[in-house]
């Protein structure tokens, strides 16, 4: 679940230009983009498009900067602005010959899944800078950015092409030889084929940093991957490298924050988050992005009052409602949990919801006490992701309350045979399920796995002696008796107090096994321990006048 908020912007990487006309206006609007000041950025690409009407890539960069912040089109839509697949298209109305809005429309595709339709974009494209056609013609840095492009694609997506993207990438070398953004998606390509091996990748990055030492990106990369290898500090050197060459660049910052946080220095961690906001200010992007990180943090309270003042200017972004429903079920506040949650569910389309998205859902309405609807919300995430047998153990706490003992037993069952996060309780409420049930045997065998696991703890001794006296219900074998002894030899004094309602079960069985067996100063000696607990005890009163306990010695 973490991962999914955290990633909930994906970085792209924006490069080139193509028309010299406003070429550094245009530059400087993808360069804000890149350092995702995403609102700064859209701001110069409007002014972009009132300059030059009729200019594909003003089109082309603004749909994706709208891109990189999932802003892809009316289903996906998180905010009230124009969509890439808007300006993609508006690109193409006004400027049917450039190439770059067909890579646009197909990246659109190829995202939801539609390869067919998404190589026909792509051929497109390629046909268009294809020395076949003769009414138009393009430098090697024009060819290179489409290529670059349909590469990038097949290398961010879930559904990689990466051999492609190889093939692609080496076109554009050849195009625009020693181009260092090319060489930069080459090292991603390359990790993405063999993750576990970082050599090549970062012999591709510090290439491109050789090339282009004012290139932010590439040190951000090199960081990149020192993080992944949990070398923190390098990865920290790397990123402040990329700051002395732009302090500007926001993207940094939020990589040292979230290094930071890897090495469990949570307020430094929220500093260089808030450099990261500082720089985005006025950007709605970054207070989303730095709420989910105050939510990953663990600071439950203030995720909500960031998300509270971002909802006070707009109440239309859709992850906020899923981010604010996890911290109030974080802060045991199930009411506005649900609130949230239910708000999220009536505006996201149905390819943004989550399984964790349903699973808090369940777990709110749960600790609300309304379990029917609970285990509607827990069995479809654990349908939607099989891997997530943990959930079964809120299934079962929620049959346990309504007394659906069976299915209770069931859900326990499937959490434990899953082996996530199995300890000492999974077991308490498998055999309680079972005691519950009178399935008595069965619930010790359970309880003796407490006594395996944490044999310094009396709940397992004295939840087996229970088991065992329901399989011996007249006490007559004294199955319980050797449990209910163990249980009282593990208390520790701070323990009585909370204990005493158990100490007094466990005496008062035993006072009863002895007198059964007619060893009257055994008896003796566990009722006077009784009636130090408890001075009214009915019980012990009673047996402590019986003639033969009386008369009897109790050499303790």
């Amino acid at each position: 679940m973490k991962k999914a908020i955290i990633l909930f912007f994906t970085f792209y990487s924006s490069l080139f230009i193509f028309d010299h006309s406003f070429g550094q206006s245009l530059q400087d609007a993808i360069k804000l983009s890149e350092s995702e000041q995403f609102e700064k950025a859209s701001s110069a690409f409007m002014t972009l498009i009132q300059r030059e009407p009729t200019n594909g890539d003003n089109y082309f960069f603004y749909g994706e900067n709208f891109f990189k912040q999932e802003i892809i089109d009316s289903s996906f839509k998180a905010m009230d602005l124009d969509s890439a697949a808007f300006l993609y298209d508006k690109g193409l109305a006004k400027n049917p010959g450039n190439p770059l809005n067909y890579v646009g429309k197909g990246k659109i595709l190829w995202y939801e899944g539609k390869n067919a339709e998404a190589k026909k974009q792509f051929f497109d494209a390629v046909q268009i800078i294809s020395p076949a056609n003769k009414s138009a013609t393009f430098t090697g840095k024009q060819k290179a950015m489409v290529y670059m492009k349909i590469a990038e694609c097949y290398i961010k997506a879930k559904n990689k092409d990466l051999t492609e993207a190889i093939n692609l990438l080496n076109k554009a070398l050849k195009e625009d030889k020693d181009n260092p953004e090319t060489i930069i998606l080459l090292g991603d390509a390359t990790l993405e084929q063999n993750p576990g091996d970082a050599s090549q990748a970062i012999g591709q990055y510090k290439k491109a940093y050789d090339l282009d030492k004012k290139s932010c990106k590439a040190m951000l990369r090199i960081g990149q991957l020192y993080n992944r290898a949990r070398n923190l500090s390098e990865a920290v050197k790397s990123y402040d490298e990329a700051i002395k060459v732009d302090p500007n660049f926001a993207p940094a910052y939020r990589e040292k924050a979230e290094a930071f946080y890897r090495g469990k220095q949570y307020e430094t961690a929220i500093q260089n988050y808030k450099k990261y906001l500082e720089l985005n200010s006025g950007s709605l992007s970054a207070q989303v992005r730095y709420a989910s990180f105050l939510f990953l943090s663990k600071k439950y309270p203030e995720t909500i009052a960031a998300i509270q003042d971002i909802q006070k200017q707009n109440t239309s972004v859709i992850f906020l409602y899923r981010l604010l429903a996890y911290a109030y079920y974080e802060m045991g506040n199930c009411t506005d949990g649900l609130v949230a949650i239910d708000k999220f569910f009536s505006m996201a389309a149905p390819k943004k919801v989550l399984t964790s998205d349903y699973e808090y859902n369940g777990k709110l309405l749960a600790k609300c006490g309304k379990d029917s609807l609970a285990l509607e919300k827990l069995k479809i995430a654990v349908q939607q992701d099989t891997s997530k047998t943990e959930l079964n153990g809120e299934i079962g706490n929620s049959f346990m309350k309504m007394k659906k003992y069976p299915e209770a037993i069931d859900a326990f069952n499937k959490k434990i045979k899953g082996g996530k996060g199995i300890d000492a309780n999974d077991y308490y409420k498998l055999g309680l399920a079972y005691l519950n049930s009178k399935q008595c045997g069965k619930a010790d065998t359970a309880f003796m796995q407490i006594t395996i696991l944490r044999s310094d703890i009396p709940m397992g001794y004295l939840y087996r002696a229970k088991a065992n006296n329901c399989l011996d219900p007249d006490s007559k074998k004294g199955l319980a008796k050797p449990y209910y002894e163990q249980y009282l030899s593990k208390l520790k004094p701070e323990d009585m107090d909370k204990s005493k309602d158990a100490i007094i079960s466990a005496y008062e069985y035993l006072g009863y096994y002895n007198m059964l067996q007619k060893d009257y100063a055994a008896a003796k000696c566990i009722y006077e321990k009784l009636k130090g607990v408890d001075a009214n005890n009915i019980k012990a009163k009673k047996a402590l006048a019986d003639p033969n306990v009386a008369k009897a010695n109790c050499a303790q």
